[in-house]
């Protein structure tokens, strides 16, 4: 693990440093939620956050895993430079409506918090952007092994859909489909249990962006061919929890 983490300071030190900032967000969120009980639809309103933080995290550092294949310094600054201020934003607003015990997304209960769900809206399409713009760059890039290349363009494709998924969300202004969010739901996560959660779609798509790439360098590093198959089947079990909403 030490070795890992070394290697992803290597690689890009903002994005490496910026993800750890999460994760220590994260140790001092879930330390809050210990002494401060307030809930919010039916859970303590620091998980939301700290999920979020967990996520980033986990994010920067895989884009900063990726970025070191392209060998264009300028774009890479403006890529990495660029999620860190739209995740920043992101994180501030998650945070701050956590401690207002508000919602912060589907939220327009009033002018400051309908102009604060629109802003984490913009950051997320703009960042979602910037990893379209790192896909076509590594798409050009002629020096890594034909199935982990795949691999990782498959899972950054994947990623920007479930992203995109998000604006569904928001259309719908709720993520439980069929009934008001705030559901019974499975611990910590909360996904609705007796209703379609469209945040499933959403999180196996954004974490395909570590899931296939993985699978492509463990299974299949020299062979696109079954890191096709397997992207294939990953999205289509994914998307069985959106088609079911449509049956």
């Amino acid at each position: 693990m030490k070795q890992l983490i070394g290697e992803i300071f290597k690689r890009n030190k903002a994005l490496a440093r910026f993800g750890l900032i999460n994760f220590a967000v994260f140790f001092f969120l879930m330390i809050l939620s210990f002494f401060d009980g307030r809930t919010l639809l039916g859970t303590n309103l620091w998980f939301k956050p700290m999920k979020f933080a967990l996520s980033i995290g986990l994010f920067s550092w895989t884009m900063a895993w990726f970025l070191a294949y392209i060998g264009r310094a300028a774009q890479v600054k403006k890529i990495q430079w660029t999620i860190i201020l739209m995740m920043t934003i992101e994180q501030l607003i998650i945070i701050a409506q956590a401690a207002r015990a508000e919602l912060s997304h589907f939220n327009i209960s009033s002018l400051l918090n309908n102009i604060l769900f629109n802003i984490m809206g913009i950051a997320i399409f703009v960042n979602t952007i910037v990893v379209f713009w790192t896909f076509l760059l590594i798409r050009k890039e002629k020096n890594l092994p034909k199935g982990y290349k795949m691999g990782i363009l498959s899972g950054m494709l994947i990623f920007c859909i479930a992203s995109l998924q998000g604006f569904v969300m928001a259309a719908n202004l709720g993520h439980t489909w069929g009934a008001a969010d705030g559901q019974e739901g499975i611990f910590f996560l909360n996904w609705a249990k007796g209703y379609i959660d469209l945040r499933i779609f959403h999180f196996l798509g954004l974490h395909a962006l570590q899931i296939i790439p993985l699978f492509a360098w463990y299974f299949a590093k020299d062979s696109s061919g079954p890191v096709l198959l397997f992207s294939i089947f990953f999205i289509s079990l994914a998307s069985t929890t959106l088609w079911i909403v449509f049956l």
